[in-house]
């Protein structure tokens, strides 16, 4: 399931509404309307998860990587964009003190991701055109889930930032590059040979979604083929 989730800034929250449910948005700002412009955008990604419960759970029982706001909680809002429930397609659900609410919601007034821009390919799933903070190692470190490996495989002012260990912790495959397999979560990034990642270029951004636009099947055990390590038996 893909989805974005919105938390409220507490610096825009001026009448509290922060935490509190759908039916005390009346009592305390006049209106039972949602302000969507004292919402931030805290997450755009693939979730392994069949209904909002489930999202609601697996943002309360882990760190889930990207993420950049709280565990989820009474007043976030869930946008699902794509679901095998068609049910819940396009739609806005408020989290309510009991259960979702759907809701009218206008994501363009909402605050963006915190970082810069970026595109991020997880095994199995179209690439996401997001922004995150590329320039802070923790930030890298947390959207690969391990150790970072920087590779140079393009002819482009981009590198690709993955797992080092990936392939040896069994992650599946994510993409091919001439006869190498990338494993795990995969970063591009700017490179312009500074100190630091910068933010992909409109064009580059373009480019990179065309290319991996269409998710590979590769699974762990192809992908640990091309570890390039030879494993040598001793007779004692």
């Amino acid at each position: 399931m893909r989805i974005r989730i919105y938390q409220i800034n507490s610096e825009l929250d001026k009448n509290l509404v922060k935490y509190s449910g759908y039916n005390d948005l009346q009592k305390l700002q006049g209106n039972a309307d949602i302000d969507a412009g004292i919402y931030k955008n805290v997450y755009y990604g693939d979730v392994e998860a069949n209904d909002l419960e489930d999202i609601y759970q697996l943002f309360n029982s882990k760190r889930i990587p990207t993420h950049q706001g709280h565990s989820l909680s009474v007043s976030d809002i869930i946008q699902v964009l794509e679901s095998d429930d068609e049910r819940l397609n396009g739609k806005c659900f408020f989290c309510d003190a009991v259960g979702f609410k759907t809701v009218k919601f206008d994501t363009t007034k909402c605050q963006e991701m915190d970082g810069l821009r970026c595109i991020y390919l997880t095994p199995g799933n179209k690439p996401l055109d997001l922004k995150l903070k590329v320039d802070e190692y923790e930030t890298l470190k947390d959207a690969v889930q391990g150790f970072v490996e920087i590779t140079y495989p393009f002819d482009d002012t981009v590198a690709v930032v993955g797992n080092e260990e990936a392939k040896l912790e069994g992650m599946k495959g994510n993409f091919r590059i001439g006869s190498s397999i990338y494993a795990g979560p995969v970063l591009i990034v700017g490179d312009n040979g500074g100190e630091d990642f910068t933010e992909l270029t409109p064009e580059q951004a373009e480019r990179y979604m065309k290319r991996f636009a269409e998710p590979e099947e590769i699974s762990a055990e192809e992908a640990q083929t091309d570890m390039g390590i030879t494993f040598i038996g001793f007779n004692y």
